[in-house]
């Protein structure tokens, strides 16, 4: 499983992720990098506040993809 279907895998879970998880799951120092890069291909990323602390939770709406049979 390459690097980017593990942060798919992590932001469309329920609970979303932190960037700790992301850093900690991927092994990668730069997990902000990585949400912009999705960001770039279409995906909408959320982040929600965590009550009480300076951290957030991250979730993602993968692009829709239109049907070429539809056009």
């Amino acid at each position: 499983m390459t690097k980017t279907e593990i942060l798919k895998r992590l932001i469309t879970r329920k609970r979303g992720a932190t960037s700790f998880e992301i850093a900690t799951l991927m092994g990668t120092v730069c997990p902000h990098r990585r949400l912009t890069d999705l960001k770039e291909h279409g995906w909408t990323i959320l982040r929600k506040e965590i009550d009480g602390q300076s951290y957030g939770r991250y979730f993602g709406i993968a692009p829709k993809v239109e049907n070429p049979r539809l056009r």
